[in-house]
């Protein structure tokens, strides 16, 4: 078990008084002074390549295509200050907080918790696990300059093809660790919670190593309070080993006048299994990178989505699986609902290189329009250079059938009613593939919530 210093925040911290508010990357200098004199030389080098990396490519624009549809030029105009691990404003976060803000009390004994992009001890939940598996936070290891984390750090995303992720390397300094040696297979889940706080910008790095034969169940949950205005830029590497299996959940409930910014990439190895289980309810602005690289023979991955969103909130979703070895298999399946002038984006590109023959690939994207006023852009791509393959994509747009609509009707079942069972079943197609009990009955509810 790997545990850092205790740390706790203030809930809800508006700046303080007389203090400069700090935008993106104008807090670099201050805080390279004031805590990282004594960084190791390697994580110097991964912050000084990421910070000259975000300068020279700055913030992406609608120009470039893989910004077709989303504009974040507003993150431009905001002001955000640096996190900092002591804060002196507000009132100490209590357990309470907390847990008003989760999806469920429940989803596993094992839970570390980030306020700002930093390990709070208190509020996490720890426990004995079996020889050799280490959880907890990186920021500890950084300190400890772990051989571990030197050498898989920072190796799969690629700051050079995303300013974010430059930018999140630029401010590496805590985020949730997780290695499982070869062979084991961790039956608890690794429950990752990340609570931003008003004014705020941070940049969490999160690695999961995960060893041949290995098992692991990883949650990110990302929340916030209502009306709080942040940037939250997560980064999560996951590198699997032959055989491996990785079920990867990204639940995202922030503000709704939050900004989101997040990337996953992953690695996988021959024979391994990677699913994907990417759900988004909050955030004024949001964008998903999810990327997974087959690099092993036989080696299989499966992406599930869904997003539900109103107002003007908007959410993009961005994926990537690339087919490098023979054998592999894919699928992908994501779900929008969309309500008031709401705008969703599903970009979804898979890659099959020459080598790898036999590939067999299918993508699909649903999204149901609640309003006539919502739009949604979507825009499956098929890349293929191996000529023995079975792949396959689509993607539809539509309203509620009026078909079911009328049958329902025609069985005494209101207006209202019938349209909240029939988005709720549409939900359902994705949330009934969630493994968890109690993280799937919060999801409901989250739904009917939201219905």
């Amino acid at each position: 078990m790997v545990e850092g210093s205790s740390v706790e925040w203030g809930a809800l911290i508006m700046l303080e008084s007389g203090r400069q508010p700090l935008s993106l990357l104008g807090a670099y200098e201050s805080v390279k002074k004031e805590r990282w004199t004594r960084s190791p030389s390697w994580l110097s080098a991964v912050r000084e390549e990421g910070r000259a990396l975000f300068e020279k490519m700055g913030l992406p624009t609608r120009r470039q295509e893989e910004w077709k549809y989303t504009d974040v030029s507003a993150l431009g105009r905001q002001e955000f200050s640096a996190p900092f691990p002591m804060h002196s404003a507000g009132r100490p976060l209590e357990e309470s907080d907390l847990s008003r803000l989760l999806l469920s009390e429940d989803i596993s004994p094992l839970r570390l918790v980030f306020v700002d992009g930093f390990y709070s001890h208190s509020l996490s939940r720890t426990g004995k696990f079996p020889d050799g598996v280490e959880t907890g936070d990186l920021g500890s290891l950084l300190k400890e300059d772990h051989s571990m984390v030197e050498k898989h750090l920072a190796s799969y995303a690629k700051p050079d093809e995303n300013s974010f992720v430059a930018l999140n390397s630029a401010f590496i300094e805590d985020g949730g660790w997780v290695y499982i040696p070869d062979g084991v297979r961790l039956t608890v889940p690794v429950h990752l919670v990340y609570l931003s706080t008003n004014g705020v910008g941070s940049h969490p790095r999160n690695v999961v190593v995960v060893g041949n034969g290995a098992a692991v169940t990883v949650i990110e949950e990302y929340i916030g309070d209502a009306g709080a205005v942040y940037f939250s830029n997560p980064v999560t590497e996951i590198r699997m080993g032959d055989g491996a299996e990785v079920e990867h959940y990204k639940i995202q409930r922030e503000s709704e006048d939050a900004f989101h910014i997040a990337m996953i990439e992953v690695k996988q190895g021959e024979g391994s299994r990677f699913v994907s289980h990417n759900l988004g309810f909050g955030g004024r602005l949001t964008r998903n990178n999810i990327h997974s690289y087959l690099t092993g023979p036989g080696s299989s991955c499966m992406f599930n989505g869904l997003f539900m969103i109103g107002g003007t909130q908007h959410v993009d979703n961005h994926t990537l699986i690339h087919h490098g070895a023979p054998d592999c298999r894919s699928e992908e399946v994501y779900h929008g609902i969309l309500d008031g002038r709401a705008r969703g984006v599903f970009n979804g590109k898979i890659y099959v290189e020459r080598e790898a023959q036999r590939t067999d690939s299918r993508q699909t994207s649903r999204s149901l329009m609640l309003s006539t006023d919502a739009a949604v852009d979507a825009k499956p791509q098929l890349e293929i250079f191996a000529d023995d393959v079975k792949c396959t994509h689509g993607a539809t747009v539509g309203q509620i059938d009026r078909d079911s609509l009328y049958y329902m009707r025609s069985r005494g079942i209101s207006m209202d009613e019938a349209r909240r069972m029939l988005t709720r079943g549409f939900a359902r197609q994705i949330t009934d593939r969630v493994k968890l009990d109690s993280l799937r009955q919060g999801l409901e509810q989250e739904l009917t919530n939201k219905l």
